[in-house]
This record gives structure tokens, sequence and C-alpha cells, in this order.
């Protein structure tokens, strides 16, 4: 308590003014198989646009890029994209078998190898190797004079150069140092390997066959990776000139792919002490390229790279021998589907195209966890409406448990597409349209209406369905919780089912209701965290009720309850409860139920009847 000392006017603020927030309610997890991007690292995209630029575009061996496009098509707008590969060991994400495209750029501090033949200032030639490094130590030179009368020539073999001099009449040796040096020019052989070159007029004397030496090998000086792994990187090639501002010493590196110019970076230094520093200005700056510095030095200009053009290779996608544990993922190293641990705001996740009852099970094993999104999923493809329930309920050919979990929904049939790769006839997963529809749905209304019917389950940019359901099958897929996906001749292609996979019936049983659940839980949860710590009594338990009172009953005028209650008292919280530090208010609600079985009855009557008094 506050102790007054002396008179005067003392001021105090008090806050209630706290307010649930809004949060998200359609953002959207994918993850699956991509021409590139990081992997196991969820990246926020939010058009097609930039997830062509980080995931790159169509791939046959996935159906990620298709379920992407599907929902920016049907209105989605926040998608956290998790590109996945194969790990030898699902428990070490160290294992994993994707390899960057890389090339190692070597500097420009090579020495040739050299020889000096005869006496300076008389006949002397100096022997040059063509190529900086050690493997021109290993030509020799040989100066030799047999006969008489015989003519100036050069034999190559391999590595070994041989000069026959030219002799007289009595077998004296008469070629001189510059006709030597021309003769070595005129040949391609030997001009292919050493350079000769000499000042001097003199004759030439015979030398025994002798090695250049003192060539040395440049050093590594730079290696280049593609920002991330995949076969992609292999198309990428890196260019290296000279810099215009200090040739002697910076240079400029432009990234190309596929041919074309796509970065180009300038002036750039191998002196770590400059902000010009090559992995300063293009590490996290490039969109295609890493650079790491190589050199032991910080004298710049010998390290520089060798000018040229240097593809990258040896890029791999890693989807080789994938299984389903890669899409499943480890707690331990955040891969699959618990890269998304750190997304809070994820409402949706889906693994398009990837139908298998493990990668479902732990789809489901993982919303359930977190209790804040819903895992869709679809059906195999090329399935009929009974073999569909078969696999919902692990019967038939499937020997896996049923899928039960409020948390999940199951879609059917594939949708039919025209192929952007192809230009043929296509089926893809419909869960990245389904996705899509329900952010449009929420954009639209709210939370708490039903993602499915002829204008919020609309689904554009679809030819036809896999297959077209019957009335009678629509039936019986919807009563084992399968959300058909249908046509109709007015309407076009459209959701037409809401259920979640609960098996027990009741009021999460349908989408809608579980959506606005875990809306109202997180919404108020979040919001919620200022009474931890206050005082356990009375006042901090109006202070919540005042808290979530208004935004329930904004929910309840806006159609999503029928009506709420909250208590928090001295019912809820009993001297037992407070003695162990727990606060615990109720919230009671009754969520909006959809209108799914319209039934409409027309009444025949006698023409004299009163309409009152038959009902």
């Amino acid at each position: 308590m506050t102790s007054y000392l002396s008179p005067g006017v003392y001021t105090k603020e008090t806050d209630f003014s706290f307010y649930v927030k809004q949060i998200s309610t359609s953002a959207c997890g994918m993850l699956g198989i991509a021409e590139k991007g990081p992997i196991n690292k969820p990246t926020l995209v939010t058009s097609w646009e930039q997830f062509v630029r980080k995931f790159g575009s169509y791939i046959a061996d996935g159906y990620l890029a298709y379920a992407a496009r599907a929902f920016f098509d049907n209105g989605g707008q926040v998608l956290y994209v998790n590109r996945v590969a194969h790990c030898t060991d699902p428990a070490d994400k160290a294992t994993l078998a994707a390899k960057k495209a890389s090339v190692t750029l070597k500097g420009r501090d090579g020495a040739a190898a050299t020889l000096t033949t005869g006496a300076p200032g008389a006949n002397s030639i100096v022997w040059t190797a063509k190529t900086p490094g050690a493997a021109a130590n290993f030509i020799t030179i040989a100066l030799i004079a047999s006969g008489n009368d015989a003519p100036l020539s050069v034999e190559v073999a391999e590595q070994a150069i041989t000069v026959d001099l030219a002799t007289d009449s009595e077998g004296v040796i008469i070629s001189t140092a510059a006709q030597v040096v021309e003769a070595v020019a005129a040949h391609a052989g030997a001009s292919d390997l050493v350079t000769a070159a000499s000042a001097d007029t003199g004759v030439v004397n015979s030398v025994a066959s002798t090695h250049l030496a003192g060539g040395q090998d440049p050093q590594d000086t730079m290696k280049i990776s593609a920002i991330n792994e995949g076969k992609w990187g292999d198309a990428l090639s890196i260019q290296i000139t000279d810099g215009a501002q200090d040739a002697a010493n910076e240079f400029d590196l432009v990234v190309r792919l596929k041919g074309e110019s796509v970065e180009v970076f300038r002036n750039l230094s191998m002196d770590e002490s400059k902000p010009n520093h090559v992995e300063i200005a293009i590490n996290e700056v490039s969109e295609f390229i890493t650079v790491d510095d190589l050199s032991l030095t910080a004298n710049a200009a010998p390290y520089r790279p060798a000018a040229g053009t240097f593809p990258l290779a040896e890029g791999d996608d890693g989807v080789t021998g994938m299984t389903d544990a890669d899409y499943i993922g480890d707690p331990s190293q955040h891969t699959g589907f618990y890269a998304f641990d750190e997304i809070d705001a994820l409402n949706i996740l889906l693994t398009p195209g990837v139908t298998t009852a493990q990668v479902i099970g732990g789809g489901l094993a993982y919303a359930e966890s977190r209790r804040d999104l819903l895992f869709i999923a679809e059906t195999p493809i090329h399935l009929e409406p009974l073999e569909a329930v078969d696999f919902r309920k692990g019967q038939g050919p499937y020997t896996h448990s049923a899928f039960n979990s409020s948390y999940g929904a199951l879609y059917y049939p594939w949708l039919e597409i025209s192929d952007p790769l192809t230009g043929k006839k296509k089926l893809v997963p419909p869960t990245g349209a389904v996705a899509g529809c329900i952010a449009r749905s929420d954009q639209k209304t709210d939370v708490w209406y039903a993602p499915a019917g002829i204008d919020r389950g609309r689904v554009f940019n679809v030819l036809s369905l896999a297959y077209n359901t019957s009335r009678a099958e629509r039936d019986a897929l919807y009563s084992e919780g399968i959300n058909v996906i249908a046509s109709f001749p007015d309407t076009g292609i459209n959701i037409w089912g809401q259920k979640t996979l609960q098996s027990q019936p009741s009021a999460t049983d349908r989408i809608n209701v579980r959506r606005l659940m875990m809306y109202v839980e997180e919404a108020i949860s979040q919001s919620s965290r200022f009474v931890v710590f206050e005082p356990n009594n009375a006042q901090t338990w109006r202070a919540l009720i005042r808290l979530i009172t208004p935004f329930l009953q904004n929910i309840k005028s806006r159609g999503g309850f029928y009506d709420f209650r909250v208590q928090c008292d001295e019912e809820t919280n009993t001297p037992a409860m407070i003695d162990q530090n727990q606060m615990v208010c109720r919230v009671f609600v009754k969520p909006t139920k959809t209108a799914e079985f319209v039934e409409l009855n027309f009444v025949l009557t006698a023409t004299g009847a009163d309409f009152t008094e038959i009902f």
C-alpha cells in the first residue's frame, strides 16, 4: 500500500479496458514435395507468384504446387509452406538426403611452371607453361641435334616437347634462340603446353630432357551453393568478370538461371574488412545462391576468383526413398508436421496428395495435440464411394483403425483440371481448393458459417470431378463422415458437406462448430493472460467476466451462438481450488447449428379449408 507523507494530489490508474483480440481463422499450412525452397522451415507466402518464386512451379513428383494454386484461386491469402524431403534417420534431420548444387571457384594465386635454357645475354630461352598449376611441372623440354644438314623441327609426345635443332653439313648446330621460339609457337601441340620467349639472338646449345618447375595450383577461394537443396540448382551458373572500378582487386558476379541473367553483384571484394566483401554483399540478399569465402588471407587481389563461367552441379531433391515418417516428422527435430510448432497463427493443415493412413493419422494426432487447427485430408485417388467408406472406417482392404477426431475432416473425390505442365487433363487432390473455400468463407462471413454450399463452397478453376456421385452415394458417404464434392448442372462444383471425422455424434461433429470453438477458446485464452498472478478473489473474477462477456455477446449478435453464460464465482472457485492457486471460469455456449437437411412440406387442402386449423 502506498504511503503518503505530505499533502498533495496523487494519481493512480486502473485499466478496465481489456478486450479479447481478434485472431486469424483461415491461415493454412501445407507440406509436401516442391521443386525448391527451404526444407522443414515453414515459409509464409501470400500469392501464387510468391509461391513460384520461393518453391518453384508444378512438378510431376508431387501435388504441393497444384494445391497451393487451388488455395489461392479459391480465395486463400495466408499460406505457410513446409517443403519436405527424405531423411535416412527420421530422428536426425542432419541425415537429409537432399543436397545443394554447388561449385568451388579457384583463385588467381596459381603459379605457372617455368624453365630457362641457355645462357642469359647469349642464347637463353624462357619456357612457361600455358596453364598455371602443379600439373605443368611434368612438362619436359629437350633440345637435341643429330645428323648433318638437319632441319629445325618440333615433336610432342604427351607432355614431352623435343626440339630437333638445325645443323650444317658438319653437324654443327645453327638454330638460334629466336628461330626455336618461332618454331615452338608454330607447332600446335607445343604451343598448347608452353610459351617460349627469348631476347637473345645466339645459337642455342643442346639441352637434355628437363622438367619445368615451380608450378603451383591456385587455391580454392570461394564456394558458391544454391540457396536451397534440389536439382533445380544444377540450372544455375556463375559468371566472373573483373570489376569496373578496381579491376586489379574487385570482380563482378552474375547469377544465371538456365542461361538467363537473374542477379548481378558488382565490384565485390575478397577483403573481409570492406563493406563490399563477397559474403556481405550476397548472403541473405540473393534469392538464388549463398557464398562461402575460402581464401586463407586478406590479400584480396590474388584470391579473387578466376574469370569465367562456372556451372553449379550435384543438386539432389532428396525424394528417393520418401516414407510416411518424412511427412509426419519428429517433435525433437521440428520436421514434418512438427515444423509448424512455432507457427501459432495456423488454422488449417494439409498434406495434399499424401493419403496413407499413417500420414492422415499423424496429421490428426498433431491437430489433436495443438487443439487450434483443423487437419483436412482426401481419400486416395480413383476410389469409388463404397471404397472411400472402407478407407475412412479402416475396413475391407484397409487394416488401419477408423479415423476419429473432431479436429479432422475427409473429402471425396479428387478434382480434374487442365495440367499447366502438359496441357492434358489431370486429377489433383481437393484439399487445396477446400482450404481456399474455408478462407473465402471466413472473408465473406464468419468462422461459424459452414464452408460448404453453392456460395461459400463453390470450387473455382476446376474442369470436373474424378467421380460424379448420385444422391444415394452422397447419402452413404456423408453418413460416414466423408464430405462430398458434388457437381450440379446449375451451380457447378460445390463442397456438399461439412462433417468432422468425429464418430460420436455431438455439436463438434460439424466443421463450423469445431472451428467456432477453436476460435473462441484460442482468442479468450490468449487475451486472459492478464489475470495470471493476480489475486484470486472476486475482483479478478469480475475482471475476467468483463473481458469474456462482450466478446461472446458480439458472436451471439452475429449469429454464432444461440446463447451463452460466463461463470466465475465462489461456486467455481472453492476454497480448496484457491488453496491450490487455481482459478476456474466456466463458459457455457449454445453454438448455432447449420441447416443441412431442408424439408419442404407441401400440403394440399380443400378450397374452403382454414390454414390456421391445419397445423
